[in-house]
């Protein structure tokens, strides 16, 4: 099979036809402003990785040139009479073109529904399903994603492809419950005992070290209760104490990471609706770290199929930046399909400031999430899924 893709700068536009139907060969035709050297080489690099087998044929073609697009799809069905094309991307005057030559012959065409995951025939035969079947389509990693949009994933504390402690979700799941119990005091909490761990001589599981302000009394009781550290002791000034494992270190010592873990283990739950999920990510604009370039950071990136899904994670004070941080990412590296949101416990500041988010976040198109500690990790999923199925939606409050 051969299908033929009006070259959009879109990326799932792109290649999620492939990834449905596995043609043989791909023939993208586009002008040259958007399908650019860089374009073409990350999609080629894509599928070099995910279909090797796939032919590639790139058709370039000088822009607002209706009669070099019209003469391209000529060309193209007379090579291949039997291609297939694909109606989705693409400028209005290469779709022009396209329509004029399908009142002239019996073109087969069709169209996809990114967010629906979702591929429609709306023409012709020799398709794997029946005219009007809508067939699930399978995603885009996140790191190819971005990819694709021109930077590189150059870091991220978990994914789903990478190996986790066997302890995790048992972890998670114990830190979160003292968490529910005092939301307000955990920030204050992991930064005692960060500030402990920093000053230790010992880099394990135990550490000890003078402290001016101990960790509250009634916080290292639930940790010591639900044995996420053991053999707490005070003497004096010196306070030592024994971590449950690395990881549990890890997260008690930053606030930040527990929320985005409880995202993280509530996309894993749910692979029908998350094809991947990357935490704790750190974005290239052009290369690695280490050659100086631009880097943006975001606490989630959720790919739902071919949707990606940047999650800022608050679990203390959310100031106005936290909106134009993940704002600022998506744009970049998301195109038209990205969602944002920014998940938290509570909105810091007076009524007036707390209605200002709310609504700066709905003008941006950003979905926040508030009282997440009332939501069961299904629930949470589900709002998140929502959101990357449907599009922007604006704010949305819990609690």
């Amino acid at each position: 099979m051969t299908i033929a893709e009006l070259f959009s700068p879109e990326p799932a536009e792109n290649l999620l036809a492939a990834l449905c139907l596995s043609p043989e060969r791909v023939i993208y035709l586009g002008f040259r402003s958007s399908m650019t050297d860089g374009r073409i080489a990350a999609v080629r690099e894509f599928f070099r990785r995910r279909k090797p087998e796939t032919r590639l044929t790139f058709l370039r073609i000088n822009d607002r040139d209706y009669a070099a697009a019209s003469a391209a799809i000529r060309d193209t069905l007379e090579k291949y009479p039997d291609c297939r094309f694909e109606m989705t991307g693409g400028s209005d005057l290469l779709l022009a073109a396209l329509g004029a030559a399908a009142a002239e012959k019996s073109l087969s065409l069709f169209e996809l529904d990114v967010r629906k995951q979702a591929l429609r025939v709306l023409r012709g035969g020799g398709f794997p399903m029946k005219e009007g079947f809508i067939r699930p389509l399978r995603g885009i990693g996140a790191a190819d994603y971005i990819r694709l949009c021109g930077g590189e994933l150059t870091e991220s504390s978990y994914t789903l492809s990478g190996k986790l402690p066997e302890t995790l979700e048992r972890d998670v799941a114990d830190m979160w419950r003292i968490y529910t119990e005092n939301p307000r005091d955990w920030t204050r909490q992991c930064a005692l005992l960060a500030g402990l761990c920093a000053k230790s001589r010992s880099g394990g599981l135990t550490v000890s070290a003078p402290m001016q302000e101990k960790p509250d009394p009634a916080h290292i009781r639930r940790l010591t209760e639900g044995k996420l550290i053991r053999d707490y002791r005070t003497r004096g000034s010196i306070v030592s104490l024994t971590f449950r494992n690395q990881h549990v270190k890890r997260t008690l010592t930053r606030a930040g990471d527990l929320l985005e873990l409880r995202v993280f283990l509530a996309a894993r739950a749910e692979p029908g609706s998350f094809t991947d999920a990357v935490m704790g990510a750190k974005i290239s604009w052009n290369g690695g770290e280490e050659k100086g370039g631009t880097m943006n950071e975001i606490d989630g990136l959720l790919m739902h199929g071919a949707v990606p899904l940047y999650v800022s994670c608050k679990i203390g004070a959310v100031p106005k930046e936290a909106l134009y941080e993940v704002d600022s990412v998506a744009s970049r590296f998301g195109g038209g399909y990205a969602v944002k949101a920014l998940v938290c416990s509570s909105l810091s500041g007076s009524e007036s400031s707390r209605r200002t988010l709310r609504q700066r976040a709905r003008d941006m198109g950003i979905l926040l999430i508030e009282g997440v500690e009332s939501l069961s990790p299904r629930q949470l999923a589900e709002r998140l899924r929502r959101e990357a199925a449907e599009g922007p939606s604006g704010s949305l409050s819990i609690g």
